[in-house]
């Protein structure tokens, strides 16, 4: 160090109480404006203030302890760092005593984190589940009898090509029906029950009963009157496909006698009027 003019020390006074300060503050503005006031510090003790080390030095180990949390190898974050290099420069700079708790602190943190890990017990890893493939209820024979839709049966791998297209046209002619039926009010309410008893019910039923038969003979065994299983399910399935196309002509009945109903009540309040505002 040499002499300097008196200036410099209120100069570093002041800086070294701002210091005090913003030593403390977090984020990025506050590191810039720490370092730089630290380096400022520096440069002053170089220039001949060498006694305002010992103060920041201070003020930055204080800092970096409890920035670290009192172990300086277990969290290390941007605040930490800059105030140990900040106390390490003031170290090098004449306060060499900051190196003494500094090194105790290194020896603390040492120790304690080999005696945690002694002490911890030891990890237990749950071993992953093997991934069984087919699953185990996959595995299983397929049940007729569970709830299934006409949608799914209809793509059923196991369908005739012609008993599949049966099924989509029959699931198809079932929706159009119900939204139809729907739209005549609650006189169709029985028409849709009748319905969704073919769609539900009775296909998913003819279809189930196919899907039962061993896979080898549900289209070359005769079962009766010379007809194999697909025979007796494309039957029945174009039993069901009549029904619903007979349903369906009495909802357009139903429809009929709407409009026929909705004429004649017209036709007997504004007629009548009509015709005697002619006799006036």
């Amino acid at each position: 160090m040499f002499d300097a003019p008196w200036i410099i020390h209120p100069i570093a006074g002041v800086l070294l109480a701002k210091y005090m300060g913003v030593v403390w503050h977090k984020g990025e503005a506050g590191n810039r404006r720490a370092a730089i006031l630290a380096a400022v510090l520096a440069v002053l003790a170089i220039l001949g203030a060498g006694w305002v080390v010992h103060p920041a030095a201070a003020v930055s180990l204080v800092a970096c302890f409890a920035f670290a949390g009192g172990n300086l190898f277990k969290r290390h974050n941007r605040q930490s760092v800059r105030a140990l290099v900040s106390t390490a420069a003031f170290g090098v700079l004449g306060a060499e005593w900051v190196f003494i708790p500094l090194v105790v602190a290194t020896a603390i943190s040492l120790i304690g984190g080999r005696d945690r890990s002694l002490n911890d017990p030891p990890r237990v890893f749950a071993r992953k589940p093997v991934n069984v493939w087919p699953p185990v209820e996959a595995q299983q024979p397929e049940s007729p009898g569970r709830a299934r839709t006409l949608t799914v049966l209809a793509q059923h791998p196991r369908l005739p090509s012609d008993s599949a297209k049966r099924a989509k046209a029959l699931n198809l002619q079932c929706f159009e029906a119900l939204a139809y039926i729907d739209e005549r009010g609650p006189g169709g309410a029985h028409m849709r029950f009748e319905v969704e008893q073919i769609q539900g019910n009775f296909a998913v039923e003819a279809i189930g009963a196919y899907l039962a038969l061993a896979p080898s003979r549900a289209n070359t065994a005769v079962l009766r009157d010379g007809k194999t299983g697909q025979d007796l399910l494309n039957e029945q399935l174009d039993l069901l496909s009549d029904g619903v196309h007979r349903v369906m002509q009495r909802a357009e009945d139903l429809g009929a006698e709407q409009i026929l109903a909705s004429h004649t009540f017209v036709q007997q309040k504004f007629a009548d009027s009509r015709t005697r505002e002619l006799e006036l």
